[in-house]
């Protein structure tokens, strides 16, 4: 593939109406980080239960369940997740509502609405996102912040 096609190729998805670049512009990508166990919980799907053997897990529907051992947590904007999640990495740009433990960063972006028992290590919060409940640093070392 030339460079051109390459670049034509990049133009035409940001251009399209998919939920791909929709989401784009609600401040994260929504393809999956992990080139593993992938599960993606589409947009007007609902789905509840325990998820456990997942690498990357991006919600575009309504999931209800309890969620360990993952590395990545997408929440696009219009998902919604409820429940309990552990993970490495999270992206949220819809609603949050349960216990979450992020042992890396939580970035909740413009339209994310985190509530609930919240647990991080690094915290990214954009203007406009929304954290309610119990928030709680895990990462024990001395924090600086600078202007």
């Amino acid at each position: 593939m030339e460079v051109k096609d390459k670049k034509e190729l990049l133009d035409n998805l940001t251009k399209s109406k998919s939920s791909f670049a929709v989401n784009m512009s609600k401040g994260h990508s929504v393809m999956p980080k992990a080139d593993g166990k992938q599960l993606i919980v589409g947009k007007n799907i609902k789905l509840s239960g325990a998820i456990d053997v997942c690498e990357s897990l991006v919600v575009e529907g309504t999931l209800e369940a309890n969620l360990t051992g993952a590395k990545y947590l997408d929440i696009v904007y219009g998902g919604s997740f409820t429940g309990t999640a552990e993970v490495k990495e999270a992206h949220i740009s819809g609603v949050f509502d349960g216990t979450l433990t992020v042992t890396g960063v939580l970035y909740v972006y413009e339209t994310g609405d985190v509530r609930g028992k919240i647990n991080y290590a690094n915290l990214v919060v954009e203007k406009g996102g929304i954290l309610k409940g119990t928030l709680k640093n895990i990462d024990n070392k001395p924090k600086t912040i600078l202007d």
